[in-house]
């Protein structure tokens, strides 16, 4: 029995062609992997999979390897040939096998996800199935849902500490090589709420600032291949144009792993004039921890520079608030930071909704109303007050 089982009866195409056109829906190759890896889609069928080089060090990683009991392995050892005889049944009792095999209700949760993505995206629109078996899953019954009450698992900046790292990313921006680079991209992801994978996927063309310090706007290629504008307020914009200022064209075309779409010029390059990695954006959170908040025992910096700038009068600010976050920094936290944040200043909601691209926000409604979106984001109440005091924003 072989995975071309599964998606019997379409002549026309290959379940390997099928399956690529399905994960060709998300831009990111790390999201394409993680999707082929709760469905149990082979690796080599994922579209710019590459496999990794062994003598590259690896860090800690998503696991890969099959178990035997993703969605499509679990099928086909069940004896189902089309996707199309799955009922809701056969659904819980596949997830009572994950449940008894130690699964984590998170992971059944995500893997039920990602099954449902399936259908909802692809199956049920090349008429391959007739309904969506997934979502009628009970996933209260299932504990899938998490309690009401229950405080989330993404940790939140506190206001102050979304300052610190404003404050020491530039302060940082002209003694290092990518300093300004480092802070614009520090400012969009704090200044905006936009996921990591948004930020390294930007383009060069979907920044926009028709006057010099007036309000810009980024064109966010975000999940789903839904794209949506996010307002730049002038400290974010700003510091933006003072990189494009400095910036080295890209010329080398973008590595696997790295977001994107062909033949763009991204926004965010490295020192190679490659797109950055998403896994970046996480290292320059850790490295303003680790120089501004030292763990115990570190050794003192050489630099005469650094030197001062740890005995500067900001220095002790910065690191009463960031050396909680030195261990546990992600880039994600700043999403939920600013929606936290935002909210509590006032701001609509739904605003922040938009925003943010959320699910629940219906497709076309920040088309409809995009200028408004803009003048009206709570992106210009917020960087505003996050710099106010240490940077001009007149």
């Amino acid at each position: 029995m072989t995975h071309e089982v599964a998606l019997a009866g379409q002549p026309d195409k290959t379940t390997r062609e099928r399956f690529a056109e399905f994960l060709r829906i998300y831009t990111s190759l790390n999201t394409r992997i993680a999707y082929a890896t709760d469905l149990g889609i082979p690796l080599d069928w994922v579209p710019g999979y590459a496999p990794p080089d062994p003598r590259r060090r690896r860090g800690r990683t998503r696991r890969t390897e099959p178990t035997g009991l993703e969605w499509l392995t679990w099928c086909l050892r069940n004896g189902f040939a089309s996707f199309a005889d799955i009922r809701v049944e056969h659904v819980e009792r596949w997830l009572d096998e994950l449940a008894r095999a130690g699964y984590r209700d998170a992971t059944r949760a995500r893997m039920l996800s990602a099954v449902s993505a399936f259908y909802r995206k692809y199956l049920m629109r090349e008429g391959l199935a007739e309904h969506n078996p997934a979502a009628l899953v009970d996933r209260s019954a299932q504990h899938l849902n998490r309690a009401t009450g229950t405080p989330s698992q993404t940790a939140m900046w506190s206001f102050q500490a979304c300052r610190a790292l404003l404050l020491a990313a530039y302060l940082l921006a002209e003694h290092r090589r990518d300093g300004h680079r480092d802070r614009a991209m520090v400012e969009v992801l704090i200044g905006t709420g936009i996921r990591a994978e948004e930020l390294v996927g930007v383009n060069l063309a979907d920044y926009h600032r028709p006057t010099p310090g007036g309000p810009a706007a980024l064109r966010v290629h975000g999940k789903g291949a839904k794209d949506r504008r996010v307002a730049l307020a002038a400290p974010v914009a700003d510091a933006v144009d003072a990189y494009l200022a400095q910036r080295v064209p890209a010329s080398a075309p973008a590595l696997p792993g790295h977001s994107g779409r062909p033949g763009s010029e991204p926004l965010f390059v490295t020192s190679t004039s490659t797109r950055v990695h998403v896994t970046h954006v996480r290292a320059v959170l850790r490295r303003l921890c680790g120089i501004f908040a030292p763990a115990p025992g570190a050794r003192p910096p050489r630099a005469r520079w650094l030197a001062d700038l740890l005995t500067g009068p900001d220095a002790a600010f910065i690191a009463t608030h960031l050396a909680p976050l030195r261990e546990t920094i992600h880039p994600h936290s700043a999403r939920h930071s600013y929606a936290t944040h935002a909210i509590e200043r006032g701001a609509d909601p739904r605003q922040v909704q938009r925003d943010l691209g959320h699910a629940a926000l219906a497709t076309t409604e920040g088309y409809l109303h995009d200028a408004d979106n803009l003048a009206n984001s709570a992106a210009h109440e917020l960087s505003p007050a996050l710099h106010r005091g240490w940077l001009a924003t007149d």
